[in-house]
Formats: structure tokens, sequence, C-alpha cells
């Protein structure tokens, strides 16, 4: 009997994953099927490690929820980002092109196939970037940002921008501690001028699950399923809040947030109002891990990584409140 992974409730396919893999090893001329294993981490869309007779490969099986429109649209993002040299796994190709579509069993299955980096995300390592590999995310975070590229909005839950309407929609879930510390970031938000904010094209998940260091030392931005048209300082409050930041040594952080200035306006000035701005950015994306995941347990089944989020969003406010009333 097949065994079904929880996660295939997000593709809404509940037949054999191995004869898909086995279609899309013909099909992208991987070789022959030998084996595969789901990820356990993630939120939204079903990834897979294959093996074939050739070696190993990372396959993403899209979310249910997202449409031809929004696959194709994720795809022109990777090679756009691989063209202006951003460190992203390369894409494989198979006769139709990158994104593979396909009718299983009347389900809609769509996904696409990317070289395997063998190596560890930084949360899998359980260690903070040093600080020359710091520099090396900004660095991309700025090429990210330099793209002249802005996509067809979609809408990302925890993102930022998002922050008043996920807030009012789970805040009677929130605890007692949680409510204290967000209404006050509710009442500033509401009157804050996000439009005078300078936009660009932000990756928007620039976190330890999404940064990868390969078993030869290199390392790999990953990941592009919520990047938009955002506030440009987006995506520097989202590597402050994680990636830059250790929950184990919080007086780390003020020397971190400097090297992050530091390397990100060695390719990009950021304005006055930006600068003013930002402190109040990080708490945002700290807010936003405890509503992400707190809206995750009252609706859902979160994955294990849901408790890390919220425990570090909790750990995070607290910091960013104390250090910028």
């Amino acid at each position: 009997m097949t065994q079904i992974h929880p996660f295939q409730n997000r593709i809404e396919y509940r037949g054999a994953i191995e004869l898909v893999m086995a279609k899309v090893c013909s099909d992208y001329g991987l070789g022959c099927y030998v084996s595969h294993s789901a990820i356990d981490a993630g939120y939204e869309d079903f990834n897979i490690i294959l093996k074939t007779d050739r070696g190993e490969f990372f396959v993403k099986i899209f979310a249910s929820f997202r449409n031809d429109e929004n696959c194709r649209r994720y795809v022109d993002i990777i090679t756009k980002a691989l063209d202006a040299g951003v460190k992203h796994p390369r894409l494989y190709e198979s006769g139709a092109g990158y994104l593979y579509c396909s009718t299983e069993s009347g389900v809609a299955v769509r996904l696409i196939v990317m070289e395997r980096v063998k190596g560890r995300t930084f949360l899998e390592l359980g260690i903070m970037p040093t600080p020359e590999e710091m520099r090396f995310f900004v660095k991309q975070a700025a090429l990210i940002n330099q793209m002249p590229l802005k996509p067809a909005f979609i809408y990302d839950s925890w993102a930022n921008v998002n922050f008043l309407k996920e807030f009012e929609k789970i805040k009677e879930h929130l605890d007692r501690e949680d409510l204290f510390l967000l209404e006050p970031i509710a009442k500033i938000f509401a009157k804050f001028s996000i439009t005078e904010l300078p936009h660009c094209f932000v990756h928007g998940d620039i976190l330890k699950t999404n940064t990868m260091k390969a078993d030869d030392g290199k390392l790999y931005v990953l990941d592009f399923s919520v990047s938009n048209y955002y506030p440009r300082i987006q995506e520097l409050a989202v590597i402050l809040c994680n990636l830059l930041f250790d929950e184990k040594n919080l007086s780390s952080f003020p020397a971190n947030y400097e090297l992050a200035m530091d390397e990100y306006q060695k390719h990009i000035s950021l304005t006055v109002f930006e600068l003013k701005s930002l402190p109040f950015f990080v708490k945002l994306a700290h807010a936003m891990h405890v509503i992400g995941a707190t809206e995750q347990k009252a609706t859902s089944e979160p994955p294990p990584e849901n408790d890390y989020w919220l425990n570090l969003g909790r750990v995070g406010l607290k910091y960013a409140v104390g250090l910028w009333r």
C-alpha cells in the first residue's frame, strides 16, 4: 500500500508519488527512478529529494493553490535571479520547459526540478553564519533588490506589510503577553506611511531555512516563493530578525546590525527615511513570526518548525521593543 505523506494534502494528489517521480525522471532525462524522500520543512509546497541512478535532484511540487500563472511567475523569477548572478541552485529543463505540468488521477500537478545541493540550511546546522557569511547574504540581498523586476503581486500572510490585516485576524488567538507586545505596534503601523518608502523586487524570506551551506562550503539563497514588489527595507528587516539574530547571544545583535548596514550600503544607499524606519520593520518582522506561527497553530496542522518561529518571534520582539522604544 502506498504511504501518503501528510504534506501531500498541500498538493491534493493522494496517489503514489513514486509514479509521478518516474515520469519526471523520463521527461527530464534524469535517469531511472530509484527512490525519493520528503523534506519535512516549509509551510506551503511539497519538496522532495529525488534519487536516480544518475544522482540526486531537488523537486518542488507546487501547492494546489498555485495556478499555472503563479508557477510560471516563480520559474521566471528564478531564471532572472540566476542571470543576475544570485547564488541559487540551477534549474533543469525538460522538453516542455522548466515547469512540469501533468494531470494525475484528476489532479493538476505542477513542479520544477533543481540541482540538488548537498549541504544543510543554517537552521538545520543550528549555527549562526560567520561575519563573512553574513556579508555574503547581505550582498546577495542587495543584488536581488537591484533586479529590475516587478512580478504580479501574490499575497503573503507572513509579510511585514500585511501586519495589520493578519493581526486583526488572529488577535483573539494570541496569548495575553503576545497581545500586550503587539498592540502598540499595531497603533504605530496604522499611521505609518509605507508608500513613502522606496520599493523594489524583494526576496522577502532570506532566513535560516532558506540559506544553505553546501558540503564544499559554498553558500546559496533558496526559495523565491514569496518574493514580491515591496518596501526595500523589508529585505533587510527579514534578514535581521533571524539570519543575523542570535537568540542565544542577544548582545551580538548591534554589531550584526551595523555589519548589515555597512555591507548593504556598499551596493545600495538607503534613504534617511529608510534608515529611520528600519528598526520598526525589524520589530514587524519579529511580530510576524509570532502572528504567523500562532495562526498556523489555530487553523491548521503546522510543520515541526512552527514552535521555533513562535519562540524566536517572542524573544526577538521583546528584545527589539527594549532596544528601540
